[in-house]
């Protein structure tokens, strides 16, 4: 790691100690036309790593300036065309320039015997957004999208959520599309990751996407468009035995299975892709917790058990209309079953904690049924393909049902025999039309407009039905109907003036919400709103530059924290909606400076007014609750320090290190709440590639303890260690990973506000061995579809170096 550090202290100097060689060309079709915009990325010529990036001017040059000496290659690319491999160019200490001209070969045409793979780096930068690229990660083998999201720098699991550095203002949205009327969180759970090609961080969202929320992590499944049939079969089995002596049980053991395949074709005009997995297992989550109320102490020890079975199918069609024209369309649906058993063991004492006076059991049978479907039909048409000029419609249907019956039963333990019983039912089908339209049009290459237009309907029916002793309750069941409408629209435009490159948009959004308990209307606001965006972008040198940005956005209610029902999680404890919420509005300004398009250093600053307390805690006899309140005002300040880790050819990673100021100011239950905190987030992700097509990968994160809403949590830490190897002429993979082997991401956690006063440790299983096997079918190189014999790689490039 000193070696780490002294490399990067010491990369600004790298390219300065070097010969510094220019690398240029110029990128034709094969008709000899030139091609405008296309992407001509320098790689190694060993390892195929990607060493920098540019993309053609108008007249098809391109030019990659401050190159040491080495052997490289140019990989070049564009829609409609396949991608094209120069000879290797050989940069002596002495070579002043290189050039290297691009000819793209017909679409389809297969290159020779030799191959050659470019690998994708597991973190990409882009102008507005970090890649992370995970499907070829050994960790993130059969895993869950939800344990795989944990490879993004900077994501942490808390309590169940993914949150970014412990703020849970992050959205989850999956192949672009948000979906905030369901538990994403429960879905991530449940999904399995080897459907998962990447993932993307969007800190900063322009106007371009939707208002609401904050930083996006984009899950994108995997797609693929190569020639002819091609497929990925693979299968996970995983589990731990674990100790449950802390909450008076065993040892037990914990499993998971989880088979699936992914299927694509192309020919011709028609592109088919596809996927199915099923995931089986068990899982547990223990919550132990001490409540101080009055002259009594609540000492309670809870375990809840689960087995769940989870089937997806994802399936789409491209249809290319003509040469500049699209029609697609997607279908994906997913259905989880799950079948619960938990059981609290509640022991009341004295202040003192020496006295007992009673010990009372709940146990909480569960039955839950989830599904979803989604489907889109979408038209794009390329005016100019070259430009990037193209206009892009899109129409969505989402459709969920969620039916949860928990049976609660409360016993006094030295009398099993009295028995409280109670029922909650919830069903809840939720449905969700979308259609937007967006057009680009590029004025010329320093200038650029976009443009949109958007509208949303969505409606939640929630139907709770609550019984005491086989009684329906009429004060504790409610039908709450939820209806939301939002229509948008944007525009965006993007200047390059010299070192300068300036962005700024304007989205306006009218939202209409209309909320109904029993035929009664306890909500109704129609509002407009405005949401601009700014970034500016300054070329220091060759290398660095200096980006800043502004945003303005929001945060609405949750269906869930609108909703005006109690839901109970064990006797004591209960969550209740609230539908005089407000949304939330949040300033946010960042200043990033860059090396090679890589962010190093990075300051925000986030300032959000009439801030939702997701868990605001009350008492109601020995009763503790929550519910969403607008309470405060909240100051969020995050310095960030990332490190890019090297060691000759074999090691390569990243580290990174963020320091979080997190500051709320409310007024709750008349008593002023004012508290701060700094905590420090540091994680590493190092990957060695050994010979014999061996890969280790070794990551993790610690963050100190921290400030979120009411609570504050203890240090949290997890580290994962992962082998694969590449076989049967690296068409099949084997993985095994080991995740949390410390079992160190368990919760500590304590809320000490007014009269509530309350402790509570949390632990899951986190720690998991899994092994993975998958097996790639079908062809794997390009098919000749055109008749014309195959061509070398020398025919498609021109290589001169002086």
């Amino acid at each position: 790691m000193k070696f780490s550090i002294f490399y990067f202290l010491c990369i600004f100097g790298v390219f300065t100690m070097d010969a510094q060689v220019t690398v240029k060309g110029t990128v034709k079709d094969e008709n000899g036309t030139i091609v405008a915009f296309a992407s001509a990325a320098l790689i190694n010529a060993t390892d195929s790593t990607l060493v920098r990036g540019s993309l053609t001017d108008e007249n098809g040059e391109y030019k990659i300036e401050n190159v040491p000496s080495g052997k490289y290659r140019i990989l070049a690319s564009f829609i409609g065309y396949d991608h094209v491999y120069s000879d290797i160019i050989d940069l002596k200490p002495d070579s002043k320039n290189a050039t290297v001209d691009i000819f793209f070969l017909q679409k389809g045409i297969l290159l020779d015997e030799t191959v050659i793979v470019a690998k994708r780096p597991f973190l990409e930068q882009k102008p507005d957004r970090l890649v992370v690229n995970v499907a070829s990660s050994a960790i993130a083998a059969g895993g869950t999208a939800m344990e795989i999201l944990q490879k993004v720098p900077g994501v942490v699991i808390l309590q169940d959520k993914v949150t970014l550095g412990g703020s849970q203002n992050l959205q989850v949205w999956v192949d672009g599309k948000p979906s905030p009327y369901t538990d994403m969180n429960a879905l991530l759970r449940d999904m399995p990751g080897d459907q998962i090609e990447k993932i993307e961080l969007i800190t900063q969202p322009g106007a371009q996407f939707d208002a609401a929320g904050g930083p996006i992590l984009n899950v994108v499944l995997k797609r693929n468009a190569d020639l002819g049939f091609k497929g990925t079969a693979a299968v996970t089995l995983g589990g731990y035995r674990v100790d449950q002596a802390d909450v008076d049980a065993g040892k037990e053991n914990y499993y998971r299975l989880n088979p699936s395949i992914n299927m694509t074709y192309r020919n011709g005009k028609i592109n088919l892709f596809g996927n199915a997995a099923y995931n089986q297992g068990n899982y547990f989550d223990v919550f132990i917790m001490e409540r101080y109320i009055g002259e009594e102490v609540y000492k309670g020890k809870n375990i809840d058990r689960a087995d769940y079975r989870f089937k997806s199918v994802r399936f789409g069609a491209d249809y290319f209309i003509t040469e500049k024209s699209t029609i697609g369309t997607v279908f994906r649906t997913w259905a989880r079953t799950g079948d619960g058993n938990s059981f609290n063991r509640t022991s009341v004492f004295d202040a003192t904690e020496n006295i007992l006076y009673t010990k009372f059991n709940t146990e909480n049978a569960s039955d839950s049924k989830r599904s979803g479907i989604f489907s889109n039909l979408y038209f794009k048409h390329e005016f100019d393909r070259k430009t990037g000029k193209s206009f892009n419609v899109d129409l969505d249907f989402n459709a969920f049902n969620t039916r949860n019956i928990n049976d609660l039963t409360i016993f006094p333990d030295d009398a099993p025999n009295l028995k409280s019983l109670s029922r909650q039912d919830v069903d809840q089908p939720v449905n969700i039309i979308v259609a937007k339209a967006d057009y680009k049009h590029p004025v010329d290459s320093t200038f650029k407009l976009e443009t949109g237009i958007k509208t949303s309907f969505a409606t939640v029916d929630n139907d709770l039905n609550f019984y005491r002793n086989n009684v329906r309750s009429e004060l504790e069941s409610n039908n709450f109907l939820y209806k939301e409408n939002i229509n948008a629209a944007y525009v965006n435009v993007n200047k390059t003036l010299n070192k300068f490159e300036f962005n700024a948009g304007l989205r306006a959004e009218q939202t209409i919400i209309s909320g109904e308990v029993m035929d009664s209307l306890v909500l109704d606001r129609n509002y407009t709103q405005l949401f601009p965006s700014a970034s500016a972008l300054y070329r220091l040198n060759k290398n660095m530059a200096l980006q800043s940005s502004y945003s303005r956005r929001v945060n609405r209610p949750g269906f869930q924290q609108q909703n005006p029902f109690s839901y109970f999680i064990d006797s004591l404890t209960y969550t209740r909606g609230n539908p005089a919420l407000k949304p939330e509005i949040i300033h946010t300004a960042q200043l990033n400076l860059t090396y090679d398009g890589q962010p190093f250093f990075g300051v925000a600053y986030y300032n959000t007014d009439d801030v939702i307390i997701e868990n605001a805690p009350k008492l109601e006899g020995t009763k503790t609750f929550t519910t969403a309140e607008n309470l405060a005002k909240q100051k969020r300040l995050e310095i960030q320090l990332n490190f890019p880790i090297k060691i000759g050819k074999i090691i390569d990673g990243f580290g990174g290190n963020q320091a979080i100021y997190n500051a709320y100011d409310a007024t709750y239950l008349d008593v002023k709440y004012k508290a701060s905190r700094w905590h420090w987030l540091g994680y590493w992700q190092i990957n060695a590639s050994l010979p014999r097509d061996f890969k280790i990968e070794f990551g993790g994160f610690y963050m100190t303890k921290f400030l979120e809403e009411f609570i504050t949590i203890d240090n949290l830490a997890a580290i994962n260690l992962g082998i694969s190897k590449l076989f049967a002429d690296k068409k099949g993979r084997i993985a095994l990973s080991f995740n949390d082997i410390l079992y160190s991401q368990n919760s500590n956690a304590s809320i000490d506000f007014s009269d509530v006063k309350v402790n509570f440790f949390q632990r899951e299983l986190s720690r998991q061995l899994r092994l993975t096997c998958s097996y790639q079918f079908g062809n794997t190189k390009m098919k000749n579809v055109t008749g014309r014999s195959s061509a070398s790689e020398s025919e498609s490039s021109r290589v001169k170096v002086d």
